[in-house]
């Protein structure tokens, strides 16, 4: 079979005190004048510091605007807001500085200066039509990928449901990737994120949109962080693991830009909605139940997953081997304290199965990369399944 497909990506700046390039790479985009978004943990470190100095190396106007916000997820009235302090102050260029979360709303507040409307119109695929003002995104924590992807992710204050613009106007321009900005990062931020990392590596492997690109630098990218998240829990002043944690990171994101993710994310979204619990860790409750589900497609695909993550498959058959990667699963997110079903994240109410699972199989953006194709029905008994601790035959 002979595949036809785009592969999209910004300019990276990759590798330990790459921060020292944003002044230089603002200048390349012919700015003088910047707005540096952040949040406020990132304002009171070193790293906005870091930032700045390297701005000011090359005569770079700048202001900071420092975000709050009271859900993992922002709202989307805060992307308006920060787009309407970049109108005002004229500002050329965006940059993003911190979590994923700062990241999306960078973007978005990019994108608003030049599409009318609000951040809610634009909910869904390839809605944003015309770029923003060029974008520089500098993440501090190995997760969501987002300084590589043209998504940004928002808590829809009408609905309590997230959702997701999804368009390639909203690519940055350049992802700076410096590992050492995540040093020190705690315990489990690093583990809520670094699984995000996996499963944006592992969901669009399982994509009907994967390609022999996705594919290779997927592999990789699951073999790094099945390896390093670890270490990266253990000690997070340990340099080699941020190191790989920071490139399985960026290298997930490439894999999830360019595939897409699918029936853990959607089934995600109405969870995080409603109990607003960390993006990652509503993500680690349904990650068995989800990929169960889908063995039956593409056992293949689960033998290979076994493989990258360390497990020895050797002799079994595709449906040992499937177990052996759910197995293993099980053992990475029980190795950094992350949920292995709903319970274990404190969200005991299976009554919710009935009421999640319509708004789960309304995200056809997700779903249609999906390899099962599923019912409100089988949605349900999924989520109903995530009650449910897996008996790890590890």
């Amino acid at each position: 079979m002979f595949q036809s497909f785009p592969f999209n990506t910004p300019l990276i700046q990759f590798g330990f005190d790459t921060i020292k390039q944003l002044g230089p790479e603002v200048e390349k985009l012919g700015s003088k004048r910047a707005l540096v978004i952040t949040g406020p943990t990132i304002a009171k470190s070193d790293i906005l510091e870091k930032a700045t100095a390297s701005l000011k190396s090359r005569s770079i106007d700048f202001d900071v605007n420092i975000q709050g916000r009271d859900t993992p997820e922002p709202g989307t009235h805060i992307a308006e807001e920060s787009s309407r302090i970049a109108k005002e102050g004229n500002f050329e260029v965006i940059i993003g500085l911190g979590g994923g979360s700062i990241l999306d709303v960078a973007k978005m507040a990019s994108a608003l200066l030049t599409n009318p409307g609000k951040t809610r119109d634009y909910f869904g695929k390839e809605k944003v039509t015309k770029r923003g003002r060029p974008t520089v995104m500098i993440p501090t924590t190995s997760g969501t990928g987002a300084e590589v992807t043209k998504h940004a992710i928002f808590l829809d204050t009408e609905t309590h449901v997230k959702k997701a613009v999804a368009s390639n106007a909203l690519l940055p321009n350049v992802a700076i990737v410096d590992p050492s900005l995540s040093v020190g990062c705690p315990p489990a931020v690093t583990a809520s994120s670094g699984i995000d990392a996996w499963i944006h590596a592992a969901e669009p492997y399982m994509s009907k949109n994967a390609n022999p690109v996705t594919d290779a630098i997927g592999l990789e990218a699951i073999r790094i962080i099945t390896r390093w998240l670890g270490p990266a829990f253990a000690d997070g002043e340990d340099l080699e693991a941020r190191y790989y944690m920071s490139l399985g990171s960026m290298m997930s994101g490439l894999v999830l830009n360019n595939s897409g993710t699918s029936l853990v994310h959607a089934m995600a979204y109405p969870i995080g909605g409603e109990y607003h619990v960390p993006h990652g860790v509503s993500l680690c409750g349904i990650l068995i139940a989800c990929f169960e589900s889908i063995i039956v497609a593409k056992p293949e695909r689960f033998a290979r997953l076994a493989e990258a993550m360390g497990e020895n498959i050797e002799g079994l058959s595709l449906r040992e081997a499937s177990e052996v990667a759910l197995d293993a699963m099980y053992h990475l997110l029980r190795s950094v304290r992350l949920p292995v079903c709903l319970p274990d994240a404190g969200i005991t109410d299976e009554s919710k199965a009935a009421k999640w699972a319509p708004d789960a199989h309304a995200e056809r953006r997700l779903l249609t990369r999906c390899v099962r194709n599923l019912s409100v029905s089988d949605i349900e008994e999924i989520y109903r399944n995530a009650f449910k601790p897996r008996e790890c035959m590890c």
